[in-house]
């Protein structure tokens, strides 16, 4: 299977990229590979087995991916959709996946319902990254709370040195940390219903959605903690929003040294938005498909590949050619129905992480100086004044250009032209993101 990220080709068995929601991406040093789990979606149009339990996909190179079904036990599923009363869970979430003291955990969500702030975050553990996956406890419960409570999905772990921290939260109650036994995993104090610290949480004006789909990581070589999370409606307008702090419990702030509790959302680092395309990749189908960019980049997940040295940041994204579009029937929304698993190169700008333009295929990511980038650009600036979809301005740069000294330059394949070129990404002196790919001289 060829897990290259594709469009207008919704069949997972040739393109392994589709259908992956909330991915995350783990190394694990046993087997030497690349490991990617995400939402539980099954059924047509992918024509994955009717049965929920967490699907996984492979790599040996972090570019080709191959679907390996799904890892958690019968029991398992039995257990994490019980909900006593109620009805049963649909389907799992977000889950994370690290290799710790000799067995892989997993940390998934199960909730009453989609959208509903009762849910749970179950741990369970196994001795190969493809399972099965047996349930060891809750390790975050929200069940029975309001939505003035933190919802007890989309887990992420840190760790600090010896001590082992579970980022979880959506919308509601905010982004919430706690600190979990490390050689369990599970809840230090063994009650999953002590929610933790708030590290993020919406001010009550604004309309935008968020924050959700959070991560925290550490980089030595900045000193600061970097809290990632999405704001907006996942399917159309998501984005990706980076926060950072001197300490792992915050106080995380933006660049103007705001709060992200109630203050600031941070900063934008992606959204919506649309490079001009010759020749998008899109697949062995294009019947009534035309370019429209892409929709919705979120819930992402960093990660450190020690075979490169490298950082990456893996999410989903939505293609936005306007066949796949729709009203949702209750709000009016505008959402775009396929999504797709995308990995991009991350750098650090000044002290800020920075996304790279282009799906990563493999490049060798080194590093361009700005003379050998003169020419004709297309400029994408990620300013948050709305989260439409933003379009390319194309500029003449020389040498000198702010958005070639300021940023990071580096060769990359062009997904949209399909040939090899330069990319740019960094930040202006106002702070808002951009993301820049070369032309011609």
């Amino acid at each position: 299977m060829d897990g290259i990220l594709r469009l207008n080709d919704y069949d997972i068995w040739h393109n392994t990229a589709a259908g992956a929601h909330d991915p995350s991406m783990m190394w694990d040093p046993v087997t030497k590979k690349y490991y990617s789990y995400c939402t539980d979606i099954y059924g047509p149009p992918l024509g994955l087995p009717n049965r929920i339990g967490i699907p996984v996909r492979s790599s040996e190179d972090l570019v080709h991916f191959k679907y390996e079904g799904t890892v958690l036990s019968d029991a398992a599923v039995a257990q994490g959709r019980d909900n006593g009363k109620y009805p049963k869970t649909v389907n799992f979430w977000a889950p994370y996946v690290e290799y710790v003291h000799g067995e892989y955990r997993m940390y998934y969500s199960a909730t009453r319902a989609f959208g509903s702030s009762e849910s749970r975050i179950w741990l369970a553990a196994a001795k190969n990254p493809l399972g099965p996956f047996e349930n060891r406890g809750v390790v975050a419960d929200t069940w029975g709370t309001d939505d003035t409570y933190p919802n007890a999905i989309d887990p992420h772990i840190i760790w600090d040195g010896e001590t082992c921290c579970l980022v979880y939260g959506s919308f509601f109650g905010g982004i919430y940390i706690k600190e979990l036994d490390p050689e369990s995993g599970l809840a230090k104090d063994g009650n999953p219903k002590n929610l933790g610290i708030c590290i993020s949480r919406k001010n009550p004006w604004p309309r935008i959605d968020g924050p959700e789909g959070a991560a925290v990581i550490y980089i030595k070589e900045t000193g600061f903690y970097y809290l990632f999370q999405s704001y907006g409606w996942l399917g159309n307008n998501y984005d990706i929003r980076v926060a950072r702090s001197e300490n792992l419990t915050g106080p995380y702030v933006d660049r103007r040294g705001v709060s992200v509790v109630e203050h600031s959302m941070g900063e934008k680092i992606a959204g919506s938005y649309r490079f001009q395309a010759s020749r998008p990749f899109a697949g062995h189908d294009r019947k009534n498909w035309e370019w429209g960019g892409f929709r919705g980049p979120g819930h992402g997940v960093p990660f450190y590949d020690p075979v490169r040295g490298a950082y990456f940041f893996v999410h989903h994204v939505r293609d936005g050619a306007s066949v796949n579009s729709y009203r949702d029937e209750y709000e009016g929304r505008l959402s775009f129905r396929k999504h797709y698993m995308m990995i991009r190169p991350m750098f650090f700008v000044n002290g800020w992480p920075a996304l790279g333009p282009e799906p990563f295929t493999g490049e060798s990511l080194e590093a361009v100086s700005p003379f050998e980038a003169a020419g004709r650009w297309e400029i994408i600036m990620l300013d948050d004044r709305d989260n439409d979809q933003k379009l390319s301005a194309e500029y003449e740069l020389d040498p000198d250009s702010s958005y070639l000294t300021n940023g990071r330059l580096y060769r990359c394949w062009d997904f949209e032209n399909q040939k090899y070129t330069m990319a740019v990404t960094g930040f202006d002196d106002s702070g808002v993101a951009y993301w820049g790919k070369f032309m011609y001289i």
